[in-house]
């Protein structure tokens, strides 16, 4: 599985990412448990951790900010903020790809780090 949600610090959500996406399943899986999280109607916040994230195919970028797009229609928004900690300069590209196509949903606080000393090399506030 790409994507591990945790929910024990519910209303936070953390996300953890592991490997590659190897077939369309694994985002799909990851999209559903985010649009499980509004059928739920409560407001909530997400931390994503992409150290573990392997290579991403830019498609899914297209995917992601359709996704987004989906998401604004809603007629509430639960999703409060999200934290992306971002290790890979590939990663960090592919996310502003997202949102230069569509802005967030909510505020996103990205995190650049370097991954051997866990520095943090650039913050950035992207606004919806």
């Amino acid at each position: 599985m790409w994507a591990k949600y945790n929910f024990d610090n519910f209303p936070i959500v953390e996300v953890e990412f592991d490997g590659v996406i190897e077939e369309n399943k694994d985002f799909i899986d990851f999209i559903n448990k985010w649009k499980r999280l509004y059928d739920e109607k409560e407001d909530f916040e997400f931390i994503f951790d992409t150290s573990g994230c392997g290579l991403v195919n830019p498609k899914y970028s297209f995917y992601m900010a359709f996704f987004i797009k989906n998401l604004k229609k809603k007629p509430k928004q639960y999703l409060k903020k999200s934290t992306i900690y971002v290790y890979h300069k590939c990663i960090l590209y592919l996310l502003k790809m997202v949102f230069y196509i569509e802005k967030p949903v909510a505020p996103v606080h990205l995190v650049f780090k370097e991954k051997e000393t866990d520095e943090i090399k650039k913050e950035e506030i992207i606004n919806p």
